[in-house]
């Protein structure tokens, strides 16, 4: 007869249940071990996607990866990026230079740049994008996106059939003033009219225009041009006198007229900028009712003697603040009316009142003055004896002291401050100074001259290109 383990004497019972028990603790942990092991295999090994682009029919793929720098929201902003960047560098097709040229002879040099704008815009504006998966080890992270192609058309070609209906209608309005005169109207609709299709010029746009087919992008082009050249700017002072670190007296002033009328054009939009030289200057404006722009320099901070300053038409103003990479790209396509300032530039004049001593002698040779205006000349500026004929006055009081003698070394200090104040204000515009400087030689009054020369060397290094900042402001 069998006997059942639970019929076994209870001492064998015992000795049989203390064997199973830990054995199944054993398989237990076992099982757990190997989930854990497998587990973690899974994780560590790389999706294929990581190491071979997928190339899935009928989708654009994007993997991006990044360091894992950051928080885990910026290195995975950063991949995404990444990744979208490389969907757009799949969608953008090469721009045919020719083809840009037949909108403008610029164009076809700018296609590259306009290129390189579309795709960074392309990137901002993706839509349909989907996430496939994300994957990361100890040091980066990957993400894998994709896009379907079917989708991206029909996306697409809806964008550009809203943006051209409202072309249209922009060049429809531009049309429109252009007719009644009313240029700086046509500027602003042609441009609105061009900001819709700023990213579909490589398109064709053919669409019904007063009874005829015509190529939108091409006539709108052509239109803005036609427009710009009958746009002249005469400078009303072309030739001005200025002075470094002051205003100019009088505002710069370009009439703005038809040059098929001369008649004035009203809110016309112009920027100013410096072609050679510098200053502090508005960069915009428009013309009023009389059809004058002004402007005004608050400061020239340049010291060259001949500085140009030129004006032209700035159509992207018309479209607000926020102009689009894409429109500054395609505005220098066009050939703009333009005119130029001259100014004719007086140096800062400079008065010096100097007191160099040592062991309370006036120095026969100054240290410090000579050197101060060597810098200064050198920067454009001048010297006179006059306190009613400068601009400036340096001040330079230095003394130098005995410091005493020890195994045949003399030793010496010198003091120093300078000081530099505008006449015309009263103000001081810079100061500085200069304590127990420090001279050793063989006599004290070569160690009085080699503290001054320790000066002299160190204005030269980091004074003098502080005064002159502060004298530029």
């Amino acid at each position: 007869m069998k006997k059942n383990f639970l019929t076994l004497p209870p001492r064998n019972y015992i000795l049989l249940t203390t064997l199973i028990i830990p054995m199944k603790k054993f398989i237990h942990i076992l099982l757990i071990q190997i989930f854990i092991f497998t587990f973690a295999v899974a994780q560590g090994k790389k999706p294929v996607w990581v190491e071979k682009h997928p190339a899935t029919f009928g989708y654009y793929h994007g993997i991006g990866s990044a360091p894992k720098s950051g928080s885990q929201q910026e290195y995975a902003q950063r991949a995404k990026d990444a990744a979208l960047n490389d969907i757009a560098q799949q969608i953008i097709v090469s721009i045919d230079a020719e083809q840009m040229s037949k909108l403008s002879e610029k164009m076809g040099e700018l296609s590259q740049e306009y290129q390189t704008a579309v795709k960074t815009s392309t990137k901002a504006e993706l839509e349909g994008v989907e996430t496939v998966e994300t994957w990361s080890d100890e040091d980066n992270y990957w993400v894998y996106y994709r896009l379907s192609i079917e989708e991206y058309k029909r996306i697409k070609e809806e964008k550009l059939r809203k943006a051209t209906t409202l072309a249209l209608d922009f060049y429809t309005k531009a049309k429109n003033s252009e007719k009644a005169n009313l240029l700086s109207d046509a500027l602003q609709s042609y441009m609105q009219a061009l900001s819709a299709i700023e990213k579909h010029l490589g398109e064709t746009m053919e669409v019904a225009y007063e009874g005829q087919k015509i190529f939108l992008s091409n006539e709108i082009f052509s239109s803005l041009q036609s427009l710009l050249n009958r746009v002249e700017l005469k400078p009303r002072n072309p030739k001005i006198d200025a002075q470094v670190g002051k205003p100019l007296r009088q505002p710069l002033e370009v009439a703005v007229v038809n040059s098929a009328s001369s008649e004035p054009i009203l809110n016309f939009p112009v920027k100013y900028f410096f072609m050679r030289g510098g200053g502090d200057i508005i960069a915009q404006s428009k013309s009023d009712k009389n059809g004058i722009a002004s402007t005004q320099v608050a400061k020239v901070t340049a010291t060259d003697k001949l500085q140009l300053i030129r004006v032209e038409a700035s159509p992207a103003a018309l479209l607000g603040q926020n102009v689009s990479p894409l429109i500054e790209t395609l505005v220098k396509s066009f050939t703009l009316p333009n005119a130029r300032f001259t100014l004719n530039v007086v140096s800062l004049s400079i008065m010096f009142e100097t007191e160099e001593m040592l062991f309370g002698n006036k120095l026969a040779l100054p240290r410090i003055e000579p050197m101060l205006k060597n810098s200064l000349s050198s920067q454009g500026f001048s010297f006179v004896d006059d306190p009613s004929k400068a601009n400036l006055m340096v001040s330079i009081k230095a003394n130098g002291r005995d410091g005493g003698e020890y195994g045949g070394l003399y030793t010496a200090y010198v003091d120093a401050n300078i000081s530099v104040v505008d006449l015309t204000s009263g103000e001081e515009v810079y100061k500085t100074a200069f304590n127990n400087v420090k001279g050793v030689s063989i006599n004290f009054e070569k160690a009085g001259m080699k503290a001054y020369d320790e000066i002299a060397a160190d204005l030269q290094k980091k004074v003098i290109p502080k005064i002159l900042e502060q004298l530029k402001k």
